[in-house]
């Protein structure tokens, strides 16, 4: 059994019981709940260690928003249960999902900066058509109508366009990382 194989044995050894009790006991989900987070980010920084990538950053940027997330999960949950807020909006847990959003775009930028060689222009263009799109129908159907919903407060409604801004940054991102470069005959 090679070191890896070690290694994904033992966080599946770990992860696997925690979404068990997670599924099966309702009144331990918010604990294993972030536990199943926090086992996430510590993969990603083992990975780092024992890997040494080229370029480390990129992928503790990456943990670091995967940290950022479980941090808004667990709060979220924490103010639901532990103080009964139902549905607690705007909250400190929506500060940390936000945060999530930007460090996951630098994490992903930093693997698109050192795969691509040179400026590949073409791959740029067919991700920002990609996201083009997408911005326009999450502008349509998600942004607009917040922004004339009038029951929510001028907080409410930043913090309700922000996330699909966010989920668009995303899509962008990630298309611009998955299409393929230097593929195209001259």
């Amino acid at each position: 059994m090679t070191r890896f194989q070690r290694l994904m044995a033992g966080y599946f050894a770990v992860v696997i019981p925690l979404t068990v009790v997670y599924l099966t006991i309702p009144s331990r989900r918010d604990v294993t709940w972030a536990a199943i987070g926090l086992a996430g980010v510590c993969a990603i920084l083992l990975g780092v260690r024992l890997n040494r990538p080229t370029h480390r950053w990129p992928w503790l940027v990456l943990a670091a928003a995967n940290l950022t997330f479980t941090a808004g999960d667990t709060t979220y949950n924490i103010l639901n249960t532990v103080f009964n807020q139902q549905n607690p909006f705007p909250s400190l847990g929506d500060a940390f999902y936000l945060a999530t959003y930007p460090l996951f775009a630098i994490g992903l930028f930093g693997f698109i900066r050192y795969r691509t060689t040179g400026r590949d222009l073409a791959s740029l263009l067919d991700a920002l058509i990609l996201a083009s799109g997408l911005a326009l129908l999450s502008w349509v159907y998600l942004i607009t109508p917040y922004t004339q919903a009038a029951d929510m407060t001028w907080e409410q409604k930043v913090i309700s366009v922000a996330y699909p801004l966010g989920d668009v940054l995303m899509l962008a991102m990630l298309a611009r990382l998955l299409t393929p470069s230097g593929l195209r005959s001259r």
